[in-house]
């Protein structure tokens, strides 16, 4: 008797946190509207005049908060991010310059923007391996990144992937409790290989007594296979709270480096569980070049032709940014490559299997450099419990209170219910995004144009079978383009006026 057919497990129930309120409205735009009904029901019998001018005044607050786009953004955000690009774009801002005779104090090359105001120190673990940590001033956090060897799931038996896979969601789950842990990302970037590595590992191999067809095979190898050919490199980077237990001050950049040393042993023989391979630390020098290479793609060979012959780049972190840049409000111009940014504007709808971003992942002509971040902010168990309550509370109040499209709140009300349910047995909750950059290398005007289209179709089609909705990083191409890099840039921390929950 034949055994029964695997059957392939799916994945799913995303949900993005809403409050309780009136139609797109939260719990405090609600609340204002009905301050503003009481005001004007109040005035209407002493003046009509002043009940018509606090309604009108009513409308044009709470209007902009209440229409939504297909991603679930109001119109006031939309407004809002309009009107600080042309600001900025009034001001020079969209501009960079660093270099020996720009205005950079110390003529240094610094990261712009979010990252301007970060260092890189470097600190051995407790295995002995040194490892590059970033410190980011403005938000007191410390970032540390890991390379992994990722095995993919290429003649892998389903079984063993979803082995990872649930091993990375209770990897996952575990970062919940990881004390002080801001959140973590997951970069994998598809470049094209220079062949330095190949042709540096069949130097040292090479024997003098190798047949003749043994090395003319492998001169072969040598000359051809190299070219072109897209190398894929995984990264996991966290980032850490500088603040200490309740009522002590921040921890000092050595008392973090001995606490992210005393962890990463942990972390990345967990990791090695998920599929991920051989994980180790990246040094300062190491995470340095990732940097360079993707704002300056052109170096990427000569920093490998400096690690075949075993002298090193010499890369500081003073040196990572680009000397020009200059962004528009859906491309980014930098050393010599355009790039593009997208946002995650809506996770896939239903079940997915979990080869969903194997197209996401795979390389593609027309895009010469491709990175894809994932962005994990887990809360910790005490949280999870709040707002699942919370959401299953305002799922409620929507099935009570929705006239029009009752059948999607009644849905919405059944995930939340599940939600609630799962949470209680112990699962976890954790805010996700994913942000995408694809870059090309620039030739002359025209043909840059057609290259950059073309990408931009490219990822297009890449990201249908994902079935993730994915949007322009409108006016923030460059703060998104650092988003995607592995040094732990999580973007609604660097946020200066952060908005209540209840407003969004």
């Amino acid at each position: 008797m034949a055994p029964d057919a695997q059957q392939l497990r799916t994945y799913g129930n995303w949900r993005r946190p809403k409050s309780a309120g009136l139609g797109g409205l939260g719990l405090v735009p609600t609340a204002v509207l009905f301050l503003f009904l009481a005001v004007a029901g109040t005035a209407a019998p002493l003046n009509l005049w002043i009940a018509a001018i606090t309604l009108a005044v009513g409308a044009v607050v709470l209007v902009p908060l209440a229409v939504r786009d297909r991603y679930g953004r109001h119109t006031g955000t939309l407004l809002y991010s309009r009107l600080a690009w042309w600001r900025g774009v009034m001001k020079g801002q969209n501009v960079y310059r660093s270099g020996i005779l720009s205005k950079v104090p110390g003529g240094k090359s610094l990261l712009p923007g979010l990252a301007m105001g970060s260092d890189m120190y470097e600190a051995t673990d407790g295995l002995g391996r040194s490892f590059g940590m970033i410190r980011y001033h403005e938000v007191e956090h410390f970032a540390v990144t890991i390379s992994c060897s990722a095995q993919g799931g290429s003649l892998v038996d389903q079984g063993d992937i979803d082995t990872w896979v649930a091993n990375w969601g209770a990897f996952m789950q575990t970062m919940s409790g990881e004390p002080n842990l801001v959140g973590f990302q997951v970069v994998v970037e598809v470049a094209p290989d220079s062949g330095e590595k190949l042709h540096n590992e069949i130097r040292h191999q090479r024997a003098a007594t190798a047949s003749p067809l043994a090395q003319r095979v492998m001169a072969d190898i040598d000359r051809d296979y190299p070219s072109g050919s897209p190398t894929i490199n995984t990264y996991v980077s966290f980032v850490y709270d500088a603040a200490s237990t309740v009522g002590r001050s921040k921890r000092t950049a050595a008392e973090m480096a001995v606490e992210i040393g005393r962890r990463l042993p942990s972390l990345t023989s967990r990791l090695a569980t998920t599929g991920a391979g051989a994980a180790a630390p990246l040094s300062a020098t190491e995470l340095t070049e990732i940097v360079r290479t993707a704002y300056e793609p052109g170096v990427s060979q000569l920093i490998d032709q400096a690690r075949a012959a075993g002298r090193g780049s010499g890369l500081t972190w003073s040196q990572a940014g680009p000397t020009t840049h200059h962004a528009k409000a859906k491309s980014y111009w930098h050393d010599g490559a355009t790039s593009v940014t997208w946002m995650m504007g809506e996770a896939p709808r239903g079940e997915v299997f979990s080869d969903v971003l194997k197209h996401l992942l795979s390389s593609h002509n027309d895009i010469d450099r491709k990175r894809v971040a994932l962005i994990y902010r887990p809360h910790s168990p005490a949280e999870a419990a709040a707002i699942a309550d919370r959401d299953f509370r305002a799922a409620r109040s929507r099935t009570e209170t929705t006239r029009n499209g009752q059948a999607h709140a009644e849905a919405e009300y059944l995930a939340a219910a599940k939600t609630r349910q799962e949470e209680a047995r112990g699962a976890g909750l954790t805010l996700f995004g994913l942000v995408v950059t694809a870059t090309v290398m620039d030739r002359d005007d025209e043909e840059g144009n057609s290259r950059m289209l073309a990408a931009e179709t490219a990822v297009d089609n890449l990201s249908a079978p994902a079935r993730i909705a994915l949007r322009y990083a409108w006016g923030s191409q460059d703060a998104a383009f650092l988003a995607a890099l592995p040094i732990g840039v999580i973007l609604p921390e660097h946020v200066v006026l952060k908005l209540p929950k209840t407003l969004k």
